[in-house]
């Protein structure tokens, strides 16, 4: 079922998405923590799956993203699950270089109700392919 952004779920979800993005930003371990599921699978636009711990560790090593931007957003409940899904666009830097990247793309972020709480268990981002004349 799509919500209703102006619904009472789909503002909830809403600053959840705001909350993860900054916990993101920030590199802040009790926050990422708090908005990441203990069976989360991220899987990077390199096609690297990672673990809870690892992206967390990996998120250290980055010092944080630089920027996240989203898109509108389409929210669609099932059961106790959401799954939002719209553009982003993921700065970040590089591990191998320092250098500062935009990952321009489509995302996707399954969050399950935990302990009363959101907390994502499955985030992927897909890079936009270039257009072709």
């Amino acid at each position: 079922m799509v919500v209703d952004p102006d619904s009472p779920l789909g503002l909830e979800i809403a600053a959840f998405e705001r909350a993860r993005q900054a916990a993101l930003v920030s590199g802040d371990v009790g926050a990422l923590n708090a908005v990441l599921h203990d069976d989360l699978l991220h899987i990077h636009s390199s096609g690297m799956v990672h673990t809870k711990s690892e992206f967390i560790a990996h998120v250290g090593r980055m010092g944080g993203f630089v920027s996240i931007e989203r898109g509108a957003l389409e929210i669609r409940q099932t059961g106790d699950a959401v799954i939002v899904t719209g553009p982003t666009k993921n700065t970040v830097r590089r591990l191998e270089t320092g250098e500062v990247a935009t990952l321009d793309g489509f995302g996707t972020v399954v969050a399950v109700r935990d302990g009363g709480a959101w907390r994502v268990i499955l985030s992927q981002i897909t890079m936009n392919k270039p257009r072709s004349a």
